[in-house]
Formats: C-alpha cells, structure tokens, sequence
C-alpha cells in the first residue's frame, strides 16, 4: 500500500457494490501515485441488531448514515490497532485538487504548532473557511471550534482511540460527520483546518448521487454548491 510521505495508511470508505466510486477514488489518488485501503465492512446490508444496538441511540439514522458511521468506526479501529501516527481517511467521492500532495506535505510540517491530540480537516466540506483577516503568510493551519465533512481527514491513534471511546460510552445518534464535530469538543481534540482545502467531494458537485440525504437533481447540486462556496469563500471574505 502507497500511501504519501508521514501517512502510515490511507483508508477509503466504499459500499462494496459501489464500484465506480472505488474506481473514482483510486484514478484520483493515482494521479499522486498514492493507494489507498479499502474499508468494506459494514454495508447497509451487514448491518445487525446487536451491531446498532451497541453504537447507536435513537432511530433517527438511516441505514446508509449507519453504515457510513460504522465504516468511519471501522478506520479508527484500524488505526488504532496499528497504532498509526498520521492516517488519511478519505470518502469514496472525493475530487484532489492539483496541490493536494503539497498541502498534504504543509499540513504535516505544522503539526507540531497545534496541540495534541488533533485531527486535520483537508476538504471544504460544508464550504467552511477561516477567514483571511486570521490568515498569516506561510501558514496553512488553523484552529476551529467546529469541524468539515468527515469526507477527509488526517488524524492519528492517540485522537482516534477517544473518538471510539466516547462512542462506547455515548453512542451514535447523528450523521457521522455532526457527532465527529461533538466528540472532537467534548473530548478535546484539536480541530484544525488547512487552508486552502484540497478536496472537494464530487457528490456535492453532482458527480454522484448521495445515498445520506436527501436526492437532488444533478445539475440542482453542482449548482447549489457552487453558490455556495461563491458566497462563502469570496463574498463573505470582503467584510471578515
């Protein structure tokens, strides 16, 4: 397994039967000369009774936003188990930008200015930025008080071992990406962003249909994140 310089694995979340998200997701990494692990286990279709009794609460989840839950558990497992220092979680439909190996490689060399343990938010998930006014030249890194998507993200075994604690003692009751941004608060984890992100996801800009929420027209999507983004990378910028 190929993974860039200081990541110990890059794990991919895929629904088996997702075949040409994984073919996607590998002709993106490619383009690096970068492979990723496919995390497999827990379709919809594994799911058990035992299984969500154990890690979820409520029944507000569908059986996609478990299963994708259970993948994100899985990886952290993996990581933990192997006791890695930096891994790379990656969703199956994420779009790398061209400066993707470089701001890999910049959001690695500033991790010893922001405290342990952390987890690095590499996508634009949500269209969340920090604002330029709180940007510094030569800086790539910044502090948040809320997360990105979980569509990627570097985090190592000391941050992923009390995200599966806190899940063992709390369980699951939001999409995954919501109860990330909750455990990383109540449990410390630094949450830090990289500016500009490097990924994008392609279900956003209508690439895929999403099976997590609910199903928009393609070219509805790809244009209601484009404005988006417009709005808040470029106009919200002019006064913050």
């Amino acid at each position: 397994m190929t993974a860039a310089p200081q990541i110990d694995t890059i794990y991919l979340i895929n629904v088996r039967s997702f075949t040409d998200r994984l073919e996607h997701a590998r002709t993106q990494l490619a383009r690096f000369g970068l492979q990723a692990e496919p995390v497999h286990e827990w379709d919809a279709v594994d799911l058990r009774t035992e299984t969500e009794q154990r890690y979820f609460s409520g029944s507000g989840l569908s059986p996609a936003q478990k299963s994708c839950g259970m993948k994100h558990v899985a990886a952290l497992q993996r990581i933990v188990t192997r006791n890695e220092r930096f891994a790379l979680v990656l969703e199956d439909d994420v779009i790398l930008a061209d400066g993707f190996a470089e701001g890999l490689a910049a959001a690695l060399a500033e991790v010893p200015l922001h405290p342990q343990p952390q987890v690095i938010f590499i996508g634009c998930g949500g269209n969340f930025y920090t604002p330029r006014s709180q940007r510094k030249p030569g800086h790539r890194l910044y502090p948040a008080n809320r997360g990105r998507f979980a569509d990627s993200y570097i985090i190592g075994h000391d941050a992923a071992r009390l995200r599966l604690d806190w899940i063992a003692q709390h369980r699951i009751s939001k999409p995954i990406d919501n109860q990330f941004e909750t455990i990383d608060r109540d449990t410390g984890i630094t949450m830090l962003w990289l500016e500009d992100p490097v990924v994008e996801q392609g279900s956003k800009l209508g690439l895929f249909t999403t099976t997590l929420e609910p199903a928009k027209p393609d070219w509805l999507q790809r244009l209601s994140f484009k404005l988006e983004k417009l709005r808040r990378k470029y106009v919200y910028q002019l006064w913050r």
